[in-house]
């Protein structure tokens, strides 16, 4: 990779320090400042003379594909970054090369954003140009915190995954139609609410927590899984 694009993300997320606050639309500078109270006014008060208007710029990039929350994320704003979230800011929204909120906190080491993101549903398997995810992102700027957070983030988000494919499946006749019995339904959905209420129960849960949970919960549908990937049982037709 060359030194270009190593040092792509630094490079696209750079503020000017004589950036004038005054020409930029009133999301980008409450974004800047982190002024939640004079974002919120504008779509609370009717007579603000950003009311009719400010709605339209909260997912607007500049000149620099950044949008408010791109700016807000880079810059910390925790309070900014939900509150533009709240307020219609686009998940999962990405540049052209891209690179999301996601990679922009975590370029920045902005932990506590990143937290906020993930928290709404941000997805982290989301890659840029450079078929990075944010964990990658990170890690190549030495983000270690990010790192650890965004691992955490992931191995918990898989024993989620892994239990609600296993509802879902169970819940469309389609793809059970007879192939497994109900003994392995009741341990399927047994097992899957056992770990929804560790997942509920546990608070301080580390990553090796989450990995472990979900090996073991693997390990206990597997069979089931087996059977479910097999043809269905072919029907008797009654005389």
């Amino acid at each position: 990779m060359s030194e270009q694009i190593e040092v792509s993300v630094c490079e696209d997320d750079q503020l000017e320090p004589n950036d004038k606050s005054e020409n930029l639309n009133i999301v980008m500078r409450c974004a800047m400042k982190g002024n939640v109270t004079r974002f919120i006014k504008c779509f609370e008060d009717e007579e603000d003379e950003h009311h009719e208007t400010v709605e339209a710029f909260i997912n607007t990039r500049n000149a620099e594909s950044r949008c408010p929350l791109d700016v807000a994320t880079m810059l910390g704003r925790v309070p900014m970054v939900q509150e533009l979230i709240t307020r219609g800011a686009e998940i999962n929204s990405t540049t052209k090369k891209g690179y999301s909120s996601l990679h922009r906190a975590a370029a920045w080491g902005r932990v506590e954003c990143l937290k906020v993101l993930v928290d709404n549903g941000w997805d982290l398997q989301q890659r840029n140009c450079h078929n990075e995810r944010a964990r990658e992102v990170a890690l190549r700027y030495d983000q270690s915190e990010c790192v650890d957070y965004l691992d955490w983030a992931e191995a918990k988000q898989n024993l989620i995954n892994t239990i609600n494919a296993m509802r879902e499946t169970l819940s469309d006749p389609e793809k059970v139609q007879g192939r497994i019995a109900r003994d392995d339904k009741n341990v399927a959905n047994g097992s899957c609410s056992e770990k929804s209420d560790w997942l509920e129960n546990t608070p301080d849960a580390t990553t090796n927590d989450f990995i472990m949970q979900k090996e073991n919960l693997d390990e206990l549908l597997a069979p089931i899984w087996q059977k479910l990937s097999e043809p269905p049982p072919e029907r008797t037709e009654k005389k």
